[in-house]
């Protein structure tokens, strides 16, 4: 039975707003990982603040979409492919299921390797020496009983400790406010500009990560008296990714962008902090790098468990056997492939991901599709404005897999 909460939103505490949040800041998490802020930092080195208006209107995206998420979750109190299952079929459910475990299975590998970039820039030795421990300390949490609690607290510190590094680096380096606010106004310098846009994104609007929040209501055991209130608490947990992401561009563009050669990847970007702004912003930078990549080792696992067990018709919950495993199953995958391919493996990784954004566009129409649907929402449909920003959003979600096919086309 879902339980409610009859407190008025007034007379909450701090600590109940920041509870509130656990859900959405979760997903926050595991879309802020190697590979957003990888891309941040390349579209600040090449670009400046030219591409600044992305991650913020990828964020308006996602925050949209959560949104809707949340609110399915909360009216229908089921999950996403249950009601997918009851409205179209099982047939829709599996194949939402499956690609969106492939999807995840995708991006997978780059948080393992990650982790051991992060950790080798900060105390040294081997990369795939420190994927392979922290892949195995990802699994011993996974098996933990009660493990949404344990999730939610640790994505808390993770996120906190992220501000903290992310932004206290800004603060030391600075950058050109009036730069900046161009930067907001939606520009694209070339076609190269165009698909790094739509890289970043891709790793910004994750449609399989806000799907998510419809299981994650569940875990909170939130009802429809609450639909409200913790909608609107998503909406800040969200912001919370846009903020981090942006952060990061304007930290590349303030430092990298026209005073050294473009950086490619997150660590790279860390040193060259370091002449600029000493070693306390290098490790800073290094410190927020490696707990984005811990949290996504972890819950990104698990987020594609959920939809591979819901889609099977499984028990989709955190403490479910089917999860846990499958979560097993994923973390395994990414470590086998930054073990076996001792070379960046990022032409693997696109072809992967090309097969599974399939998922993007199927979990974006079953949110929008259920969304709309007075029989399962009842009062609770989408209002025009959200709409308005769902169709716009959707047609970012084909532009990111035409984006994705294009990579493998160019690389076949």
């Amino acid at each position: 039975m879902v339980a409610t909460n009859t407190e008025p939103a007034s007379s909450r505490s701090l600590w109940n707003r920041i509870t509130a949040i656990g859900p959405a800041l979760i997903l926050a998490a595991v879309v802020v990982g190697p590979g957003s802020i990888a891309l941040s930092t390349i579209a600040g080195s090449l670009y400046g603040y030219q591409l600044l208006w992305v991650p913020i209107l990828a964020t308006v995206f996602m925050i949209t979409y959560t949104w809707m998420a949340a609110r399915i979750g909360l009216a229908t109190g089921e999950t996403l492919l249950e009601v997918a299952r009851e409205k179209y079929g099982n047939g829709l459910a599996t194949v939402g299921g499956v690609f969106g475990f492939l999807a995840i299975l995708a991006f997978q590998a780059g948080n393992n390797a990650g982790i051991g970039f992060a950790t080798n820039a900060l105390v040294g030795y081997d990369v795939r020496l420190w994927a392979a421990v922290f892949s195995i300390a990802a699994i011993g949490f996974i098996w933990l009983p009660n493990l949404y609690e344990k999730i939610e607290l640790l994505i808390k510190l993770v996120v906190g400790i992220m501000l903290v590094a992310f932004v206290g680096t800004l603060a030391i380096v600075g950058f050109d406010v009036p730069a900046a606010a161009g930067g907001l106004i939606p520009s694209v310098p070339n076609v190269n500009a165009l698909f790094l846009a739509l890289g970043m994104a891709a790793t910004t609007f994750s449609i399989a990560a806000a799907a998510y929040q419809t299981y994650l209501v569940r875990e909170k055991e939130w009802g429809p008296d609450q639909l409200a209130e913790k909608g609107s608490d998503s909406i800040l947990g969200i912001a919370v990714l846009g903020l981090i992401v942006t952060v990061i561009m304007l930290t590349s563009a303030s430092v990298i962008h026209g005073e050294t050669d473009p950086v490619f990847d997150a660590v790279g970007m860390a040193s060259q902090l370091e002449p600029v702004a000493g070693s306390g912003a290098f490790y800073l930078f290094t410190l927020g790098f490696f707990f984005a990549a811990l949290s996504s080792l972890v819950v990104n696992a698990i987020l594609g468990a959920t939809l591979l067990a819901d889609g099977f018709g499984q028990d989709p919950t955190m403490d479910g056997r089917p999860v846990k495993s499958w979560a097993t199953v994923a973390v395994l995958f990414g470590l086998a492939v930054v073990l076996v391919f001792q070379e960046d493996p990022i032409e693997l990784l696109r072809i992967a991901q090309a097969v599974a954004v399939i998922a993007f566009p199927i979990l974006g129409l079953l949110i929008l599709g259920i969304a709309n649907d007075e029989e399962y929402m009842g009062p609770y449909t989408n209002g025009l404005i959200v709409n308005v920003l769902g169709i716009v959003g959707y047609l970012a979600i084909i532009g990111i897999v035409l984006n994705y096919l294009r990579e493998v086309i160019a690389f076949l």
